[in-house]
This record gives structure tokens, sequence and C-alpha cells, in this order.
């Protein structure tokens, strides 16, 4: 229907209102209370956490959706199924690898809170094996990954308030089993989804040869997502490490509004994504078939960087201290949410032609370009070095994917259903 794609970009703009606005709203009221010791301790474990999360997943939103659009729009139920668990029994034995070495930084840290946290935080990542996530953006149902999304970020944001009052051990615990409850009420909810659309993953036998080809897929998407991620958090241990605990919790805070911008951008395109896919597969021109069917999402990379930009500077202007600061870090991290646009849609496109190893090497590239730039930059320019890191990570993935991309408009073919 013509309908779902901007439908399903509307539900995750305001799913990712209600779950990072939660937390948005919930480390506003730590910063007014001036308490950024326990804003830098959770947006460090939170972050991290969010990584390890993404990591169990394998890339499983990229691959098992591509390969759940293929088959519905076979009528291919049983390939539906089996792609949800040969998916589950990868992401867990990932989960278990991740666990271990939770446990171990649990055992070998000094930081109480950050003991606690990554404890209590362990079982998230087992139930997130289970998550049906993938399968429901094959199912154009996108959206409802999005609304089921928030649990895990609105039970944070709850615990959040009152931890601060509690030692940091406690408050730890809190907030790690927080994570943990949020991710086992999204996984069940995204069940009853399926079960309600008449795809309830029911017992279906998979291979081995299955599981390894839908592993090695996801491992090839999910290093094309890592490098920016792995990005994001040597940054915090720069600011951490260079520029002291205070400077750590501004970035932290100032970077997730301009991030908020970047994921607005991602959730467009990700509704568009089997749309991509089909339009791919008749096309004749990749990179200018993937702007033509992303233009919405072009077209708001520009309105968001500009409105970011000039809100920071407002807000600047008028405030003091570090909602200031803040303000300033948005400004400074403004540019990068229209430069990583033009990155992420090259990305999808060559995802959505199933060319996952160009992606992945690639950003891997370019995620070496901004630690590079990061490490050098920081010490001189500061906040704003690590700002002109990102935009030439950016530019860098762009420049690598787009001569793929062109080489790949010559061996397309259209299959011959679709003629």
């Amino acid at each position: 229907m013509s309908w779902q794609a901007p439908g399903n970009a509307v539900l995750l703009i305001a799913s990712f209102a209600i779950g990072q606005g939660s937390i948005f709203l919930a480390q506003t009221w730590l910063v007014g209370r001036g308490d950024l010791e326990l804003l830098a301790r959770f947006g460090a474990c939170f972050s991290f956490a969010i990584l390890a999360l993404l990591v169990v997943d394998g890339g499983a939103v990229a691959s098992v959706a591509r390969r759940v659009a293929l088959a519905d729009c076979d009528g291919d139920t049983a390939e539906i199924r089996r792609c949800f668990w040969s998916a589950s029994i990868v992401r867990l034995c990932v989960a278990g690898v991740i666990a271990s070495l939770a446990s171990l930084y649990a055992a070998w840290t000094q930081d109480e809170f950050g003991r606690a946290y990554a404890r209590a935080a362990i079982p998230a990542l087992a139930l997130w094996a289970f998550n049906a996530g993938g399968v429901l953006d094959g199912l154009k149902l996108s959206g409802m990954t999005g609304l089921t999304g928030v649990a895990s970020y609105l039970c944070s944001a709850a615990i959040l308030l009152p931890a601060s009052t509690l030692a940091p051990d406690k408050a730890g615990l809190l907030l790690g089993s927080a994570l943990s409850a949020g991710c086992g009420l999204t996984v069940i909810l995204q069940l009853l989804v399926l079960r309600h659309v008449g795809h309830l993953p029911g017992a279906i036998w998979t291979t081995r040869r299955h599981c390894v080809a839908l592993a090695r897929e996801g491992a090839s998407a999910l290093l094309a997502v890592l490098p920016g991620q792995l990005s994001f958090r040597f940054q915090i241990v720069v600011c951490s490490m260079f520029l002291g605990p205070e400077a750590t919790a501004i970035f932290l805070y100032g970077r997730l509004v301009a991030a908020a911008g970047s994921q607005v951008l991602e959730f467009v395109r990700r509704a568009h994504f089997p749309l991509l896919v089909r339009n791919l597969a008749t096309g004749t021109a990749p990179a200018w078939t993937a702007f033509r069917v992303q233009r919405l999402a072009s077209w708001l990379s520009v309105f968001i960087s500009a409105g970011l930009l000039a809100g920071g500077l407002l807000i600047s202007e008028v405030t003091r201290g570090a909602t200031a600061a803040a303000a300033l870090v948005v400004c400074l991290f403004s540019l990068g949410v229209l430069s990583g646009a033009l990155s992420s849609t090259l990305s999808q496109a060559a995802q959505a032609l199933g060319c996952y190893r160009a992606v992945a090497v690639s950003a891997n590239g370019a995620m070496l370009v901004c630690l590079a730039a990061s490490a050098a930059l920081s010490a001189w320019l500061g906040l704003a070095g690590l700002a002109i890191a990102e935009v030439m990570s950016h530019v860098v993935m762009a420049l690598c994917l787009w001569p793929v991309l062109s080489l790949r408009r010559a061996s397309l073919r259209v299959p011959r259903g679709l003629q």
C-alpha cells in the first residue's frame, strides 16, 4: 500500500520521540540539578549497553528484513518463520559471548556504578536474541518495531530520576535491571504483533547452512553500521580521558540532541527500505534511484540540520552554564546530520542490492579516519575536533560507496518475474 511507508515513518518518529525523548527529559533534569557525574556514568553505560544489543542483533534489521521482504512477495510464510529462528539461534550465540565480556568487565572495573549496571543488564542480551524487529521491518511493519522498542528507554528514564538519590552501586543495579525489563517487554510485544498479523514464529525446521548464510549476511550488515557506533563510543572515551567528566556529560547531552535528528532520518529511510529493494530490482541507476525513493529523508536532512544549527545558536545566547554549553555542542554536530544523510542513503542502496561487503569495507575505512581525526583534533580543538572528525568519516564513506554503486549499474538485470 502507498500509505504504508509514510505511516511507518510517522510511527517510528513518534516512537523515537517517546523513547529517546523520555531519556532526554530525564537527562535534562540531571543537567538542571547539576548532577553531571551521574549523567556521565549513566550516559556512558547506557550507550555501551545499546551498542551491545546492536551487536547481539547481528545486522538482522537489514539482513532478515531483506529476506523477509522477498519471501513476503512470494507468499513464502515458511521462509519468514525460518528467518526468525535462524537469526535467533545465531544471536543467542553472540549474546553468550557479549555476556562473558560484560562479566569480565564487571569483575575488573573499579567503578561501582558500572559494575552493578553491567551485571544487571546481562539478561537483556539473551532476551534481545529473540527480538523480531527484522521480521516486522520486512513485513512493512517497521512502525510497530519502533513502538514496541520504546519500552527499554521508558523503563530506564523512569528509574533514572529516583536513582539520582541512591548510592552508585544501587543506582547502577536499578538502571541495568530497567534495561533488561524493557528488552523483555519489547520482545513480548513484538511477538504479539506477529501473532496478530498471522506470522507468529511457530515450530519449523531450520538448517545449519541457513543459519550460517544468515549469519554471514547479518555480519556484513552489522559491520556496515558498527563502525559509526564504535566511533561515537571512542569519542566518549576521548572526552573522558582528555576533557574531563563534565565535558563528557555535556558532550553526551548535546550529542543526543544532534543524534536525534539523524535518527529521525534513519527511521524515514528504514520505512522505505522494502520499497527501495523492489525499485532497485528493476532500476538501472542504484544511487539516483536511492535518492529518488529517499527524497523525503534527503529534504528532511537539510531542514533538520539548519534547524539544529539555528536552535543551538539561539539557546546558547539566551541561557547560561551547562545548557548553553550543550547547545553549542548541538551546533557543532548539526552539519554531521546533513553529511550523514548522504552517506547513509548510499549505504542503504548498497545493502538493498546485497552489497554488504562493500558497505562494511567503506564503513570501516570511514571509522579509521574518524578515530584518527578524533584523537588528533580533540586535544587541539576540543569538542569541535570531534564534530569535524565525524563529518570527515561521512565524506570518506560516500566517496567509497559512489563508485561501487556506479559500477553496479552496468550489472543490473530486470528479474524475469518483474518484467
